[in-house]
């Protein structure tokens, strides 16, 4: 909460100052006085955030600091990009359907694409329903991810072309398999990456 606040140019000084004090006393053990620092960096920020609205005629209403704030700190800048991103990869696979790029469809890569937004939304509602905030997808390379994701779906498509994986059943069926797997494929492209670079670093 307090880095959202401050990347939002929000003034923490005292919050945190209380919350150094919080730390420091749960290392000694001392829990009592450790949560009522912790309630009182809260109630400091609280105060912070109150101060950083906007006053007229007495009310006060959000500011674009603190809906910056409110933004940052339950990842709805990445909510708004993936559902966009969501939006954009369905009208690509309906409208270009029959592309395709050295026999390869490039309906492969947009069905990644729909996945690894598919992934971003899954993330910010896990985060959401664990810490009530986001913690994953704060910074802005998650919009690498669906780029990304493209260019896996499209070797994941070579990869089953190929015959490494056989899929038996009807052409429709194979398809919908084939459709499926560069979806998936595109879900786990944060797990690929990882993947990749540790491979990158052994070599």
């Amino acid at each position: 909460m307090l880095q959202a606040a401050h990347r939002s140019s929000i003034e923490i000084k005292d919050s945190y100052d209380f919350y150094v004090l919080a730390l420091k006393e749960f290392n000694k053990e001392n829990l009592s006085e450790a949560y009522l620092y912790c309630d009182r960096a809260r109630y400091e920020l609280t105060s912070a955030i109150n101060d950083a609205k906007i006053k007229i005629k007495g009310s006060r209403f959000h500011s674009l600091r603190t809906i910056s704030y409110f933004f940052k700190l339950y990842g709805l800048y990445a909510v708004i990009f993936a559902s966009l991103a969501v939006v954009l990869f369905s009208f690509l696979i309906t409208r270009f359907s029959e592309a395709s790029i050295l026999g390869v469809p490039l309906w492969s890569s947009f069905f990644a694409g729909l996945g690894s937004s598919a992934q971003i939304l899954t993330g910010i509602a896990d985060d959401l329903r664990r810490y009530g905030m986001a913690s994953r997808y704060k910074r802005l390379w998650y919009m690498a991810l669906p780029l990304l994701a493209m260019v896996f779906g499209y070797m994941a498509y070579l990869f089953v072309g190929s015959g490494f994986i056989a899929i038996n059943g009807s052409t429709d069926s194979q398809a919908f398999s084939i459709m499926f797997t560069c979806f998936l494929t595109g879900f786990l492209t944060k797990w690929l990456i990882g993947r990749l670079s540790r491979m990158s670093r052994d070599i």
